[in-house]
């Protein structure tokens, strides 16, 4: 008979309690080098500049499930933002504006979707060529300006508060992670996600239409990144030609230190908000004691180093065990 596992192993081996102890041991430290760090505000504004990163990492996520990968979703959300604010700007009705910022997102995901599912293209190639294609049309839209002197109406739809304190952006990315993770959980097309990252030759001989969830799958982030596009230009009141520029990487980056699975076949939406959060700490971190930005990018690296190295160490203890 097999010992039963430590709360210790049982910890290791869900990313998302993981995750949550290193977020509360990074706080904890912050509170004993700069207690203002843990302020209520200062808190509350790395929850909302982490919130448009975590938003288009969730749907980055469901595609990273299918076994796929997106490098448009920053090009996408970027290309939305110009659009909404620059409707807005020409005075159509704040309704159209939202209609048609969505329409780009999910028009832009599914050219992805059909590329990649039905054509049977390469998934980084086809994303790679989209991002430039959409970073091309944000320079088209605004000749190289930005967009700014948005109507009020705009600003009023990303920086109303719920209950006087929680920012629209942090309401809508919660929400969004209810939605995804019910869909993910306890719907059909949710499971069959998992299925076809899993195995996809079993996804199909069990009567899985392969094509239609990896073209859902994209259609799904290009939504995803509309809603993050609409709200991040409705907060912050203006636009630019290189808004969204690496927020690919970022989203990438968030899922994967959640626990999604380059291979396929593993991640949950609340692991991926984690990681957004761990990013959002580590980053904001920097910020407050003045270091350079250009150590982002390296202390980025190194947790998404981390991050697949843990994950390394988990399967071989985990096939040891076996």
């Amino acid at each position: 008979m097999k010992n039963e596992p430590s709360l210790f192993w049982k910890i290791m081996q869900s990313r998302e309690s993981f995750l949550l102890g290193l977020i509360l041991l990074l706080l904890l430290i912050m509170l004993v080098v700069s207690p203002s760090f843990l302020g209520p505000g200062n808190l509350m504004n790395i929850l909302t500049n982490c919130a448009t990163v975590a938003i288009v990492a969730l749907g980055e996520t469901i595609v990273i499930i299918t076994k796929g990968i997106d490098l448009s979703v920053g090009a996408t959300m970027g290309m939305v933002t110009l659009f909404t604010g620059s409707l807005a700007l020409n005075g159509f009705p704040l309704a159209v504006v939202i209609l048609v910022a969505f329409l780009a997102g999910i028009v832009a995901g599914a050219l992805n979707g059909v590329l990649i599912s039905y054509l049977k293209l390469p998934p980084i190639i086809v994303t790679l060529g989209t991002l430039s294609v959409y970073s091309g049309i944000m320079y088209v839209i605004t000749k190289g300006n930005w967009v700014t002197n948005l109507p009020a109406g705009l600003l009023q739809l990303g920086n109303f508060r719920l209950f006087g304190f929680v920012p629209a952006p942090v309401v809508v990315l919660v929400v969004l992670l209810l939605v995804s993770t019910l869909f993910l959980q306890f719907s059909i097309p949710g499971r069959h996600i998992y299925a076809v990252g899993n195995n996809e030759a079993s996804a199909r001989l069990s009567g899985i239409n392969i094509k239609r969830v990896i073209f859902s799958a994209y259609l799904i982030a290009g939504f995803f990144s509309a809603v993050a596009g609409i709200f991040y230009v409705a907060y912050n009141g203006f636009s630019t030609p290189s808004t969204g520029g690496n927020m690919e990487l970022d989203a990438i980056a968030a899922a994967v230190i959640g626990g999604t699975n380059v291979f396929g076949g593993k991640g949950t939406p609340l692991g991926t908000l984690l990681g957004a959060i761990l990013l959002g700490i580590v980053t904001g971190a920097l910020v407050f004691f003045h270091i350079p930005a250009v150590w982002n990018l390296a202390v980025e690296g190194i947790v998404i180093l981390a991050a697949v190295i843990s994950d390394a160490a988990l399967y071989r203890m985990q096939t040891r065990r076996i």
